[in-house]
């Protein structure tokens, strides 16, 4: 806690500090060597019903509600050697220091002081979850989860890529936020770009490790606040929004995202539920109308898992209190859908695992 009082007050740029990198390889030799211990197929899962990023509550009870609704069953189900770790809902506690940092610089922001408990226990939790298996998932809560999730993938595997599936950019700064809620300000504490915009947040010592601006891509953007849109075009992030995705069609999108991809990193995925269309999940805070349809949906993340470079996934922001019980159900299928399809269901079906001389030899 000193530590991040003493950085606070030094004012140190963190451009300068921030390790930012893009050398050939999935990770640090550590990172590779935990990661051979693990079983190959393995998935560890953490819930983390956080619903202080925003102002509706409900998004805490999805975790239980989709472990409820069959999660295990359907990701066993979509990949027959798919091991299987849950480890439960975050717990988190919030310290005098971070309600010092709320109080004086960010009393603007809504529950800063939670945001940031609960997203440095997540980052440990999934530097714990990568060295015990190869994959993980985090289920929210909001997104504003997101930046815990990214932020210990990329303590544990440095040469990371991010693919963000959302109706919003998330990237607004705790100055340009028109709301304070920051489930709308993730991706800006992860950006070496923007680190000192959060230059009392001790990042330097709780998320060293940035995601290169070139490694990011977003799909399905359709309602960008004005400064986030000028950061994007400012830093030349990729996005594509769902008019570009109407003009040219998921097939290229999917492309065009693999082509931005360093080949060698491996990738996190964080998958917003009001990326979809509200049609097809109705239940969700800031749900944007006119979305991916649930088949391209599950098409930009059949491409992504086929890469078999996907390590970290999240889903985020289906909240049960809003709508009728067919809208929750509708939402929580929908998200089933995205998760069976990323860890391992083929819609063109599969043979693993049966007697293959039931027909008789050739």
């Amino acid at each position: 806690m000193l530590a991040r009082q003493k950085l606070a007050s030094r004012g140190l740029s963190r451009l300068v500090r921030c390790k930012s990198t893009t050398s050939i390889g999935s990770g640090s030799h550590s990172s590779r060597a935990k990661a051979s211990v693990v079983a190959e197929q393995s998935l560890g899962i953490i819930g983390v019903p956080f619903a202080k990023g925003q102002g509706k509550q409900g998004v805490e009870l999805a975790p239980d509600l989709l472990r409820q609704s069959n999660l295990r069953q359907v990701l066993q189900s979509s990949h027959d050697g798919l091991v299987i770790r849950d480890y439960g809902n975050l717990q988190y506690t919030v310290d005098e220091t971070l309600l010092q940092q709320q109080r004086v610089h960010y009393h603007h922001i809504r529950n800063y002081a939670d945001f940031m408990a609960c997203n440095r226990a997540l980052i440990e939790q999934v530097k714990l979850m990568l060295q015990q298996n190869a994959q993980f998932l985090a289920i929210g809560g909001d997104h504003a989860i997101g930046f815990g999730s990214v932020a210990g993938h990329l303590q544990h595997t440095p040469n990371l890529s991010l693919v963000w599936i959302d109706a919003h950019a998330d990237i607004n700064l705790h100055s340009t936020s028109q709301s304070g809620n920051i489930h709308g300000m993730p991706v800006s504490f992860l950006l070496e770009q923007l680190r000192t915009t959060w230059q009392h947040a001790g990042l330097d010592e709780i998320a060293p490790n940035c995601l290169p601006k070139d490694q990011l891509v977003y799909i399905g953007l359709r309602d960008i606040d004005p400064y986030e849109a000028f950061i994007l075009n400012k830093f030349g992030i990729r996005y594509y929004a769902m008019d570009t995705i109407d003009r040219v069609g998921v097939p290229k999108i999917i492309e065009m995202t693999l082509d931005a991809l360093n080949p060698q990193n491996k990738i996190h995925v964080s998958f917003d539920i009001d990326a979809l269309d509200s049609n097809v999940a109705p239940s969700t805070g800031t749900a944007v109308r006119g979305g991916l349809t649930l088949r391209e949906g599950i098409s930009i993340v059949e491409a992504l898992r086929d890469t078999k470079r996907v390590q970290g996934v999240d889903l985020v922001e289906i909240n049960p209190k809003l709508g009728n019980e067919r809208d929750v159900r509708t939402t929580v299928e929908s998200g089933l859908e995205i998760l069976k399809s990323m860890f391992g269901y083929r819609r063109s079906g599969h043979w693993s695992n049966i007697d293959t001389g039931i027909l008789g030899s050739d």
